[in-house]
C-alpha cells in the first residue's frame, strides 16, 4: 500500500510479501460458491497485538502460520483473532447472523466447514489441522457490550496470563519467592501480575522492560528495571521470558543462575525472537509454555464448564481494569489495518495504545 490508492472492494484479502513482511497489498477476493456443510463468515472486527507480528515472523517456521490461510505465490495472509458473523450458511445447525470468535485471516470474509461443539464449532477444513485445535475452534459469542473492543484485543492473549498464574502459584507453593518477567509491558505480563495480585500471591514481581516509565506507572510490579539493569531480588526465582530473544534469555539466566527455581519460555515479543531455546541456557531446564495445550488439558481435567467459568470471571475483571491504562483506537479498511500492523512489526506502537480494526 506504499503510495498507492486502495481500491474500493466489497471482498478483499490483505496479503504480505513473505520476504518483506512490511510490504502489504490488497487483493480482490471473489465470491465463493459454498458446498454442503460450509459457512461463509464476515469478519466483523479484530484486535492487533504482538501475537500477530509473531505469526508473520514465524510464517514459514516449524509452525508455518502462513499455511493456515494460503495466499498468492510469494505472499501470506497474517492470522488474527476476532469476531465474525455468519453471512451465508449451508450447515443445518449454523444460523445466518450468528456471532462467533475465532482465528481468521486479515480479510473481509472467510469460509469454514463447521462441526458443532458445545461452545461453538470446530472448523474441519483439513489444511488448518497442522495447528493445535485451539486455532480452529470458534466460540459462540454474545452481542457487543461495553467491553467488546477490549475483548477482541485481549481474549486471544489472556489465557496465557491466566494459566501462567497457575504455574507461578504452584512454584510459590514449592518455595519460590520472586518472579523476573521480561517484556513487562506486554498484555500477557500485565495480566499475569494482575492475576497474581488478585489471588493474593506473595511473590515479588520484577518487571524487565524497555518501557520502564509506563510499567512503573501501572503500580502492579514490585520493581521495574530496563533491559541490561537486572533487578535485585531474592531467590528462589521463577524466570518468565516473553521476549524470545536469545541474548536476553542468556543474560537473565546467567545473572540469576544460582537462584533459579524454574525458567518458563512463552513469548516472542522482540523482533530477534527465535523459537528454539538458546544453547547454554543456565539453571533448570527451560519449560516451553504452550498455552493452547495447557488450557485444553485443564479444561479436560476440570470439566469445560468449571474451567471456563473461573477463567471468564478473571478475564472480565482484567478487561475492566485495562480502562485505567489502555486506550483502544478503532480503524476501518485495509489502509488503517496496514498502518497498525506495520507499527506492531517495527515496535513503534506504544504499550498503552492498541488497535481494534474493522475490515
Amino acid at each position: 500500500m506504499h503510495e498507492r490508492t486502495v481500491p474500493e472492494l466489497d471482498r478483499w484479502d490483505l496479503v504480505v510479501k513473505r520476504d518483506d513482511l512490511s510490504a502489504i497489498e490488497v487483493r480482490a477476493a471473489s465470491p465463493v460458491a459454498l458446498e454442503d456443510g460450509e459457512v461463509l463468515l464476515t469478519v466483523e472486527k479484530f484486535g492487533l497485538t504482538t501475537n500477530n507480528a509473531t505469526y508473520a515472523r514465524f510464517g514459514e517456521s516449524d509452525i508455518p502460520f502462513f499455511d493456515a490461510f494460503p495466499g498468492p505465490e510469494g505472499y501470506g495472509r497474517v492470522p488474527v483473532w476476532g469476531f465474525v458473523r455468519v453471512a451465508e450458511s449451508r450447515h443445518p445447525e449454523i444460523s445466518v447472523g450468528a456471532r462467533y470468535f475465532g482465528y481468521v485471516p486479515m480479510s473481509t470474509h472467510h469460509v469454514v466447514k463447521p462441526a458443532v461443539t458445545p461452545r461453538g464449532f470446530a472448523d474441519t477444513t483439513p489444511t488448518r489441522h497442522f495447528l493445535h485445535p485451539w486455532y480452529w475452534t470458534f466460540e459462540l459469542a454474545a452481542e457487543p457490550d461495553e467491553l467488546d473492543d477490549r475483548r477482541a484485543l485481549i481474549h486471544p492473549v489472556y489465557p496465557a496470563a491466566y494459566n501462567l498464574a497457575d504455574l507461578l502459584v504452584a512454584q510459590e507453593a514449592q518455595g519460590a519467592v520472586s518472579a523476573v518477567i521480561t517484556s513487562a509491558s506486554s498484555k500477557v505480563a500485565i495480566g499475569l501480575v494482575e492475576e497474581l495480585a488478585h489471588r493474593g500471591s506473595k511473590l515479588t514481581t520484577a518487571g524487565v522492560t524497555a518501557a520502564a516509565s509506563f510499567v512503573t506507572g501501572l503500580g502492579l510490579y514490585d520493581t521495574v528495571t530496563p533491559y541490561g539493569e537486572w533487578p535485585e531480588v531474592d531467590g528462589p526465582i521463577v524466570f518468565v521470558d516473553l521476549t524470545g530473544d536469545a541474548g536476553t534469555r542468556l543474560a537473565v539466566a546467567e545473572r540469576y543462575e544460582k537462584d533459579l527455581a524454574a525458567t518458563v519460555l512463552i513469548g516472542f515479543t522482540h523482533s530477534t525472537a527465535a523459537v528454539p531455546p538458546p544453547d547454554g541456557l543456565r539453571g533448570p531446564a527451560a519449560e516451553v509454555f504452550f498455552t493452547p495445550a495447557v488450557e485444553w488439558e485443564k479444561a479436560e481435567a476440570e470439566g469445560a464448564q468449571t474451567y471456563y467459568s473461573r477463567y471468564g470471571a478473571s478475564e472480565r475483571r482484567f478487561l475492566e481494569s485495562t480502562a485505567s491504562w489502555l486506550t483502544i483506537r478503532n480503524g476501518q479498511g485495509p489502509e488503517a489495518i496496514g498502518e497498525a500492523y506495520r507499527a506492531l512489526l517495527t515496535g513503534a506502537q506504544s504499550p498503552d495504545v492498541s488497535y481494534v480494526l474493522h475490515p
